[in-house]
């Protein structure tokens, strides 16, 4: 597993999206440019990409608790390696949308 990113959720700032979801990597704290952001319509997409980046469920609800109350929000992922070849291929599932 790669125990090296966060993903930083803020507002999208583009219609019909809610949020932005930025990979981070922890130890530089920048903006990964290897990865698009993803922009998800609303809570049940930023769910699934969570889960599918091996983020628990508590830490999702704690995320999207935090997430109504500011702004934006980071959460620690451990994504597999198959998950970052998806990720970097650009596929993802419906719903969600690439920058």
């Amino acid at each position: 597993m790669n125990q090296d990113w966060k993903i930083r959720v803020q507002p999208a700032g583009r219609t019909p999206f809610l949020f932005k979801a930025t990979f981070v990597t922890r130890s530089t704290d920048r903006d990964e440019r290897a990865l698009d952001s993803r922009y998800l319509y609303g809570d049940g997409d930023l769910a699934v990409l969570l889960e599918d980046l091996g983020a628990r469920a508590s830490e999702i609800c704690f995320l999207i608790e935090t997430l109504r109350r500011s702004q934006s929000a980071e959460i620690d992922v451990d994504v597999t390696e198959e998950a970052m070849e998806v990720l970097a291929h650009g596929v993802r599932g419906r719903g969600v949308g690439r920058a």
